[in-house]
Order: structure tokens, then sequence, then C-alpha cells
């Protein structure tokens, strides 16, 4: 059991979330409340659309008179569940191509391409992913119809944006956990597996993974908090997650779409009303923020609930020696001869 309250708290925040944004979905059927104009007891209009944060409305309206905090409600759970699942498919991905890169390939051609793929930590991941990502989730226009279309199907755009934001960390991760496990190679206790005969399937099932597996959890922690960022600067560039909604009207056009209502799409939204009315754009990156922040706790708290153990563990055993009787001190006595 983790014994760490920074984790279950970044737990808790995180689950929360998209638990309510599934009830929202099935309870309620994600509908978005919108309330264009108020009115007074007499029925006269008193003020309209964008409504500031309050109570009635506590992220606020956009100039529609959508409710922003139940659509933040409603994409939450298609922000968070990708996230979750572009970290795991990381972490994943590169753990199986550090293993052959670790076990067969010699440690001078390791060092030379941790050299090489040092240089790509300097390269914005974020560029990358938008000249891949653009032909792909914006919306093409088509001249002969006069109105727009996706290449790909909601589906197909969804896996290949997985894919790509996956695919796009694989090298430099995978040199990273390959680090950590020829680390853990050189340890002592390696050394003695293999003086014993052991293969190099059983040290890595039986020794390597027991002491890489806590790393790869703060690793996947991580690789969420990055995912959550890139997802924000992809929401300003106009490319949202499933599928980006553009009106090719030629006079009077909107403004691109998000068609999920996931978070990134609505700072993509908003962005440009920041300057008029912040307090529309602010719900959106606010949520951002805690996310971020709740995945940072996550990530915290299981280290401090590692480094605790490891102490704990230390205790025990320095506990279990003193108990053990030194046999310079083991009481003695001599034993009268009786034929003597």
């Amino acid at each position: 059991m983790i014994r760490s309250c920074k984790f279950w708290i970044g737990f808790s925040i995180i689950s929360g979330l998209i638990v309510s944004s599934l009830v929202f979905s099935v309870c309620f059927d994600s509908e978005i409340r919108q309330v264009q104009v108020l009115y007074d007891e007499n029925m006269n209009p008193i003020k309209a659309a964008p409504f500031e944060p309050s109570f009635m409305f506590p992220m606020g309206t956009d100039p529609h008179g959508y409710d922003i905090a139940l659509k933040v409600l409603q994409g939450a759970k298609f922000t968070l569940l990708s996230v979750i699942a572009i970290g795991f498919l990381r972490v994943l991905i590169s753990l199986l191509t550090a293993i052959p890169l670790t076990f067969y390939v010699p440690e001078k051609i390791r060092k030379s391409l941790d050299q090489l793929l040092s240089s790509f930590y300097f390269i914005p991941l974020t560029i990358i992913a938008v000249f891949i990502l653009s032909p792909i989730l914006k919306e093409q226009f088509n001249p002969k119809e006069m109105e727009g279309y996706f290449i790909y199907s909601l589906t197909e755009r969804i896996g290949l944006e997985i894919i790509i934001l996956t695919v796009l960390v694989v090298p430099l991760l995978g040199s990273l956990i390959s680090n950590l496990m020829a680390s853990t190679l050189k340890e002592d206790f390696i050394e003695g597996a293999h003086v014993l005969g052991a293969s190099r399937w059983r040290i890595f099932n039986k020794h390597v993974m027991p002491h890489l597996l806590p790393k790869l959890v703060i690793v996947w922690c991580q690789q969420c908090v990055q995912v959550l960022i890139i997802f924000t600067h992809l929401g300003y560039f106009k490319l949202f997650f499933g599928g980006t909604d553009v009106d090719f009207t030629p006079l009077v056009n909107d403004p691109p779409k998000s068609i999920s209502n996931e978070w990134s799409g609505l700072v993509g939204d908003y962005y440009f009303m920041i300057q008029a009315n912040p307090f529309i754009a602010l719900g959106p990156i606010i949520m951002f923020g805690i996310a971020i922040y709740a995945f940072q706790l996550m990530g915290e708290g299981y280290q401090k609930h590692l480094q605790i153990r490891n102490v704990t563990k230390g205790k025990k055993v320095k506990v279990v020696e003193e108990n053990i009787p030194s046999p310079h001190k083991a009481p003695f006595s001599f034993l009268q001869n009786r034929g003597a």
C-alpha cells in the first residue's frame, strides 16, 4: 500500500475528474446548459452573455451562453484518458525498445547512440507534432461541394494522434530507460547472479524489473505532464484532439471548433477572447494546471514512498543483524571431567 498523502491527493483529483465526466455523460447525456439572457422578476432583461464567473456559472459562459464549467466537465474524460493512454504507451514501447538495446547492443555503440539522440532534446516536440498532425486533424476544403471534409474518420484521427504523440518520444525515452537498466546491471547482486549461471531472461525478470518498475511509474507521471503541455500547445495552433471543425463560409465564418469539447480545443476556441473577456479562456487553462499539478503530486508522492520504504527496509535489516548473537560473544562454561 502506498503511504503518501501527495500520491493519493493527485490520484483523487484525476480519478474524480474522470468519474465525474463519465457520470455527466451517462446520467445527463452531456447536456450543456445555455443561458443567453438573464431576466429579473418582471421578465425584464438585465444582462446578456457572456457571463462572468459566479455561483450560477463557476467558470462563466462563452458569448453564446454555454456554461464553460459543463464544457470542461464534458471534455475531461477525453483529455485525461487520452493523456493516461499516451503516457502508458510511451513507457511500454520505450521499455520494449530498451530491452534489446541494453542486453544485445555493445556499450560503446549504445553510448554513441545516446550522444546522437541527446541532440533531439533541443528540438521542440510541438513543432514536429504540428507538421505531422495538421493534415490529419484539420478539416479540409472541398471546392466542388463548397464544404469541409476530414480525410480520416473520428476513430482513425484519435488513433493516429495517439500513435504519433507516442512514437515521437520513443527514441529519447527508450535511451533513458536503457541507461536505467544498464546502471542496474552494474550492481553487485547482478554479478552474483551471473556467477551462479542465471540466464539473461532470469536476470531481467527477477533482478532488473523489480528495481526498474518503481522508476517507470515516476517516468509515466512525467510523460503525462508532458502530454498535457503538448495538448495545450496544439490547442493554440487549432489542432484539437479528435479533429478541428473549420467553417468555410465565404463571408462571415466562425472560428475553428473542437468536436469533443476536450480541454485543448476549449483553449483554442477561447484564446482569441483572452483580451476582451479573460475569464472565458482561464477556465480550461486552470483545469490544465490542476491536472498537471495532480500528476506531479502523484510522481513526487510515489518517489517519497519509495524512499521511505527503502529506509524502512534498511532499519529492519539492521535490527535483525543486531539480534543475531556473535560467535565471539557466545556464552560458554567449562565442563568438569567426571573421570578426573
